[in-house]
């Protein structure tokens, strides 16, 4: 059964991962328009990025309107310490403790917007 939601448009935060990929699909059912938003803040790993517009690509092939948009966040390298950005150290083999993870721009976040 299809659900519609009572708003007509969805942002969505697409890393390329699970989570949000789960929630594009779940915007796509649920409201009239989904756009979809990726960041590229000089990540090492831009398997991410490839994931998330094969991701949108299958779906606008299947049939899907979905508004995609990579947005650059050129210059954040300078201002991250961090082994998962160019330029960082290299990624250390082992568990990662939840402090030292970086999140960037939260986790995976869905932005409802109601219409005008």
């Amino acid at each position: 059964m299809e659900y519609k939601s009572q708003h007509k448009h969805a942002v969505v935060s697409l890393s390329g991962g699970m989570d949000s990929s789960t929630l594009l699909l779940k915007c796509i059912n649920e409201f009239e328009t989904v756009t979809a938003l990726s960041f590229d803040y000089g990540q090492k790993h831009k398997v991410e990025l490839k994931r998330a517009q094969a991701l949108v690509d299958y779906l606008r092939r299947n049939g899907h309107e979905v508004k995609y948009q990579v947005v650059k966040l050129d210059g954040l390298v300078k201002l991250i310490d961090s082994a998962l950005v160019e330029g960082g150290e290299e990624v250390p083999e082992g568990h990662y403790a939840e402090e030292n993870i970086l999140f960037l721009l939260g986790t995976t976040v869905a932005f409802i917007l109601s219409s005008s």
